[in-house]
Parts: structure tokens; C-alpha cells; sequence
């Protein structure tokens, strides 16, 4: 397979990145499992989730930086970002991406819930003090995994930029078990696991840290 070139993402690929994002976190208990009871069918989910996702990543993208992996020039893989010195990701962010929809879907009361929930499964790491830079989002094309292009972006691009900003400590979070494989055997330490609460629904929530 030919060698991923990660670049600064560009908002002329945002069809592109919102795709692989949807494709990669299909399914994905934090994204899709704890609303699959709320809908009558799965047309109706799907279009709720592909509107979820886009704007969290727009909401996130405000704040964090984005880079995404290109075989040629296709988007197989995005990164997004964390730095120490960046600002949380807030509900202005998101109710100028996409959020009103996401109420009138679920109601006030559910999607506060929800980002509280979905703020709940970052509680490990903000008690974390030592500076940190955070992995917020790996997603690999379903059509590209199994290749090491995840393995890439984490050796051949994240640690490097760590790095060079002079970071020496990364944190990621997963709600996904069979995720938890993958980052301990690339070089992260499992730091807790534990389950979340969403009406009703319960979800693993698994952080890590590798010190670099």
C-alpha cells in the first residue's frame, strides 16, 4: 500500500472527511448505539447520525486542529487534535453547526443530556494535570483498516507532531472495546475503564495515555 501523506485539513474536503468519518464510526456507541431505540427505522437513524457527526466535527474543528491522511488524493484517514493550549469545544460552537437540528430531533432536554454525556466521557483526562495533548478523533477509512494505516497515523504522524511542539504526554478515549487492542499495542497504557450512563443506555468509556 502506498504511504499516507497527512495534510492540514481544507474546508473544500469537508464532503469527503464527514463521509469517512460516518463510514469509520459506524455503529459506534458514543455516534450511533445509544440512539438506535429512538428511532422507528434505519434510514430514519442513519440520517440523524450522519447529521450528528457532521456537526460535531464542525463544532470541534472551531477549536481543534484537523489533518487528514490522502493515498493520492483520497481522504483515507483523519486526525484531529488536542493541544494544551487549546479552548474547549463549547455549546455556541455547536449550535452554530448543526446543533438546532440535532434538538428538534431529540428535544432540549435529551441533547443536553447527550453532551453531557458525551462531556462525561472526558472527565479522566481533564483530571489529568501534567500538559497533554489529546487525541480527539482517529477515523480510518473501513475500506483502508486492517493496512496499518492507523498504526501510521499514530507513529508516522501524531508522535511526530507531539513532539515537535514539545509535547511528551498524549491521551485518548474510546467507547468502543474492540478499539482497546488497538491502542494498547500502539504503545498506549490503559489509564481506567469504566460505564456510562445515557437514558437508560450504558456505554464503555476505556482511556489511555502514552508517555512519550
Amino acid at each position: 500500500m502506498e504511504q499516507v501523506a497527512y495534510r492540514k485539513y481544507e474546508v473544500s474536503r469537508e464532503a469527503e472527511v464527514c463521509k469517512v468519518l460516518t463510514d469509520a464510526f459506524y455503529d459506534y456507541p458514543l455516534f450511533y448505539g445509544v440512539f438506535k431505540e429512538r428511532f422507528k427505522t434505519e434510514a430514519e437513524l442513519s440520517s440523524f447520525y450522519e447529521k450528528l457527526l457532521t456537526s460535531i466535527f464542525k463544532a470541534t474543528i472551531r477549536k481543534n486542529e484537523c489533518y487528514i491522511g490522502l493515498i493520492g488524493e483520497t481522504v483515507v484517514s483523519i486526525v484531529i487534535i488536542v493541544s494544551p493550549a487549546d479552548k474547549k469545544v463549547g455549546f455556541w460552537d455547536y449550535a452554530v453547526c448543526g446543533m438546532p437540528g440535532i434538538i428538534k430531533k431529540l428535544g432540549l432536554k435529551n441533547t443536553l443530556k447527550y453532551m453531557d454525556l458525551s462531556d462525561r466521557t472526558e472527565e479522566v483526562v481533564r483530571s489529568i494535570e501534567e500538559p497533554r495533548w489529546h487525541l480527539y478523533f482517529l477515523a480510518v477509512d473501513p475500506k483502508y483498516q486492517g493496512n496499518g494505516v492507523g498504526s501510521g497515523a499514530i507513529y508516522d504522524f501524531l508522535i511526530p507532531k507531539v513532539k515537535n511542539n514539545g509535547g511528551n504526554l498524549v491521551t485518548v478515549t474510546t467507547n468502543s472495546e474492540k478499539n482497546v487492542a488497538f491502542y494498547l499495542n500502539n504503545g498506549f497504557s490503559l489509564v481506567k475503564e469504566e460505564t456510562i450512563e445515557y437514558c437508560g443506555n450504558y456505554i464503555g468509556n476505556w482511556t489511555f495515555r502514552m508517555d512519550l
